[in-house]
């Protein structure tokens, strides 16, 4: 089955989709708005175009529960169950963008770049981790 992630972040969201095969994960342009109802709208859009029948959300957990980026993904995915008809999962992202960066490094891609990248590779982060989790609880049945 074919998965979108999303990392939602206060000004934009890093998008990333697997294949059909839920073997390889690919960063996607970040949207630039992360309302809500306007993120559920792309979403839609996003789930139509790719022949998505998941989405998957990265949740900053905290020990508290209560951050400002929780709540604001907890909106988000309200509105992704109203708005789509796929399953939606959420899954820990505490240090995706980190994570990103150290990649980004990595690869030698100029830091002035960063920010037109980081946020698509976070999401491919939050994609591959789901992934994998359900390679795992595959092969435990």
């Amino acid at each position: 089955m074919r998965w979108l992630a999303l990392d939602i972040g206060a000004r934009r969201v890093g998008v990333a989709v697997c294949d059909a095969e839920e073997s390889v994960a690919t960063p996607l342009a970040a949207l630039d708005d992360s309302r809500p109802e306007r993120l559920a709208a792309a979403a839609r859009e996003l789930v139509r175009t790719w022949g998505v029948g998941g989405v998957v959300v990265g949740v900053p957990v905290t020990r508290r529960g209560a951050s400002r980026g929780e709540a604001r993904v907890a909106a988000v995915v309200a509105a992704l169950t109203r708005e789509l008809d796929v399953a939606i999962e959420t899954v820990d992202e505490r240090g995706t963008t980190r994570a990103a960066e150290s990649l980004l490094r990595e690869a030698g891609v100029p830091r002035r770049r960063w920010h037109e990248l980081v946020d698509g590779f976070a999401a491919r982060l939050i994609l591959e981790s789901h992934l994998a989790a359900r390679r795992a609880a595959s092969r435990g049945r």
